[in-house]
């Protein structure tokens, strides 16, 4: 570990001990152009992520858990990038569209009960969920914000992919054609978005070659890998 990281928490540590006794103290486990990452947003991110994705509650690898922090530290130089017009405070309705969303993938649990008791096994509140749902809508809109005015696809691009991958689709699955120009709108869609996540990796390749992280797994300033 690098001699700037282990001063840093060494610093941390210092603080904890003038702490009264009894205070909990949050460990701080990233830092990006100064900005903290904490202990506790970790382990939230991990829990989320395990919910989103139905892994069991609780056994994470440390794979998982560096990719969660790597999440973490790609969402805040987003954040970092991105104008105060890019974040338009998500709505109530926004944020329980996704979540009704994300409790499709647990149809067996159907009371409000064993909703709040799944989110416990999971060690989240409901409004933990929240909070990672506004952030999660908020990161969305920064990158579309940002990585869609550069992006452009032509009719020749539509109807590729019309005819080379979504009508063998609906032929495979037996299901009735439909028109081009009925589905123009959802294949443009489809293949901006394609372009955007290409571009946003690019940009964040970019962003963190640029800028001072340093993590546990880095030891020391620049891309945490």
């Amino acid at each position: 570990m690098a001699k700037g990281f282990v001063k840093f928490v060494l610093s941390v540590a210092l603080l904890a001990g003038a702490a009264n006794a009894g205070d909990i103290i949050d460990r701080i486990v990233a830092v990006v152009n100064g900005h903290v990452i904490l202990q506790s947003q970790w382990d939230e991110s991990v829990a989320y992520e395990a919910l989103l994705n139905q892994r069991p509650a609780g056994n994470f690898t440390v794979e998982q858990r560096k990719a969660a922090l790597d999440r973490l530290i790609d969402q805040e130089l987003i954040r970092q990038q991105s104008r105060p017009a890019d974040f338009r405070v998500p709505t109530l309705a926004d944020v329980e569209h996704r979540i009704r969303d994300i409790r499709k993938n647990y149809a067996n649990i159907s009371s409000e009960e064993a909703w709040q008791s799944l989110l416990a096994r999971y060690g989240l509140k409901e409004s933990d969920l929240r909070d990672k749902v506004a952030a999660e809508i908020d990161e969305m809109r920064a990158v579309d914000a940002h990585l869609r005015p550069g992006v452009q696809v032509d009719s020749r691009s539509v109807e590729s992919y019309y005819r080379d991958k979504l009508l063998p689709e609906l032929q495979a699955r037996g299901a009735k054609q439909v028109a081009l120009a009925e589905v123009t709108p959802e294949i443009r869609e489809v293949l901006a978005q394609q372009k955007i996540n290409d571009l946003l990796i690019a940009w964040l390749h970019t962003l963190r070659t640029s800028s001072t992280i340093k993590t546990p797994f880095t030891g020391s300033e620049g891309e945490a890998h």
